[in-house]
């Protein structure tokens, strides 16, 4: 009875050896279909902005109009005289951007 147990932990040992080194052999295709996964999973997202892969065409159109209004005015103020100078400033700007920007070749 002896020696049956003995064969039954050399069997068992044997079966664990070879479980492991099927693993060990597995783990590169295993690695492989997690990072074709996770590749996968981030290409569902779209295009993602990569500096070197952007095509910009952005023109900026600037147009202003300004005026400026200075006036001087003699005055009489609790009995003293005086000048006074008022300025009045008014300025229209518009502004455009137009063109476009396209991700990826």
């Amino acid at each position: 009875m002896l020696n049956r147990r003995g064969q039954t932990i050399l069997e068992y040992t044997v079966i664990l050896i070879i479980i492991l080194g099927v693993m060990i052999a597995m783990k590169d295709y295993v690695k492989r279909g997690v990072q074709g996964r996770w590749k996968s999973a981030s290409d569902d997202f779209g295009d993602q902005y990569d500096p070197r892969f952007v095509n910009s065409s952005i023109l900026y159109k600037t147009q202003v109009n300004s005026e400026s209004i200075v006036s001087v005015s003699n005055a009489i103020f609790n009995g003293e005289r005086g000048q006074w100078t008022g300025r009045v400033d008014m300025a229209n700007t518009i502004e455009t951007k137009a063109g476009n920007t396209q991700i990826g070749e």
